[in-house]
């Protein structure tokens, strides 16, 4: 049996389980901490840092230095993620724009209705549900892995349907605003599609992601260049030294800059893989697609 330590047990009740609760908030907001920094860690992590690894040492090992122009970084790595990190940002963005879009129209469409004087109240609570079925079916469309927009193109069809069937009980300005609407609700629907379907330029992705694996061979000797030491002299032209790794005292640092450069680049690109689709409630950035399916 569990005991509690003594310091707690002359508390009264309410004392313990505004204790507990405390003490779970803040469980609460370690987790939230943690999984903000470790939720873009992934296997993609692990390669780049091993790789790292192998191309500092195989720069000791071979004796390789020269001096690289770290510009290439940019050109190479920095452009081209920036570029894709950018692109996949403003999708999140547009997203956002096309969703509240499209719910601001339903949501007019809903008012609409409620005013049709000559419109029965349960006819009004059917166009409230076949409203609420469209915010349904768009929002599982979104978090499935599929493209089947059956269903979702169904439900917008059941409202075309209602029109027809209910036409002498509306009037024709009403109609025609409803119409209007629609065509606002479909144009965000089909730009939330669109963005979910057709993702940033996997060329340039593929490309990125090879060239941070394949940078630490040619950033390593460029390190040993600079700041590797052997026999209280600095590596540079001219000197023809072989490079002892086990005695050099900076040896150390040369690996650890190797492994945090990627390191970083790497995260990077996993923080821009995580926002390419911003429906798949995977990454920390991700539009929270359950207040879309909020009342009005």
């Amino acid at each position: 049996m569990k005991l509690l330590p003594y310091h707690l047990v002359f508390l009264p009740y309410s004392s313990l389980i505004n204790h507990a609760l405390m003490i779970e908030s803040r469980k609460s907001k370690i987790r939230i901490f943690l999984k903000k920094y470790w939720n873009v860690i992934n296997y993609r992590t692990l390669i780049s840092v091993i790789i790292s690894i192998v191309a500092t040492a195989m720069a000791y090992h071979y004796q390789l230095y020269f001096n690289l122009d770290l510009t290439l970084i940019s050109v190479a790595v920095v452009f081209p993620l920036v570029f894709t990190l950018g692109s996949a940002f403003q999708r999140r963005e547009k997203a956002l724009e096309h969703l509240g879009r499209a719910k601001g129209a339903l949501s007019a469409i809903l008012f609409c209705f409620s005013f049709a004087k000559k419109l029965p109240q349960p006819d009004k609570e059917q166009i409230y549900e076949l409203i609420k079925e469209i915010k349904r079916q768009l929002v599982a469309f979104l978090l499935s892995k599929n493209n089947d927009k059956t269903a979702l193109n169904k439900s917008i069809e059941n409202i075309q349907i209602f029109m027809t069937e209910k036409q002498d009980l509306l009037g024709r300005s009403l109609a025609l605003k409803v119409y209007r609407l629609m065509r606002d609700v479909i144009m965000g629907i089909e730009n939330s599609v669109a963005i979910k379907i057709h993702e940033t330029p996997r060329s340039v992705r593929a490309y990125c992601e090879l060239f941070i694996y394949v940078f630490p061979f040619f950033y390593a000797p460029t390190l040993i260049y600079h700041i590797g030491i052997y026999d209280e002299q600095v590596i540079g032209p001219g000197h023809q030294e072989g490079i002892s790794h086990l005695d050099n005292p900076f040896t150390f640092l040369v690996f650890m800059l190797n492994m945090v450069l990627s390191f970083f680049l790497i995260t990077l690109y996993n923080i821009q893989e995580q926002i390419e689709d911003p429906f798949d409630q995977d990454g920390l950035d991700d539009i929270h697609l359950k207040n879309y399916l909020l009342d009005f």
